[in-house]
């Protein structure tokens, strides 16, 4: 005997979770259309308010972790 499952739950059960994972896929995909959407329609400061957060978050992760880390823009205005 071999390790193959025996009875209904060989092939049904993978079609159904190969069709939901793809759906998730497509959701997904859909939600980052949309999410790119939306910040192309931000002002370029609120962007780049963004951006320099992320790269503090990303700063901060990196010093925790004992990597070498950037520093963080220093822009007059979005500093504050």
């Amino acid at each position: 005997m071999g390790c193959r499952k025996s009875g209904m739950n060989s092939e049904g059960d993978t079609m159904t979770n190969k069709k939901k994972a793809w759906e998730g896929v497509e959701k997904m995909s859909f939600a980052k259309i949309k999410r790119r959407r939306q910040l192309a329609k931000f002002p370029f400061e609120k962007k780049i308010s963004i951006l320099m957060h992320l790269q503090s978050i990303a700063r901060e992760t990196s010093m925790v972790s004992g990597r070498k880390c950037r520093e963080v823009w220093k822009i007059s205005g979005y500093n504050d």
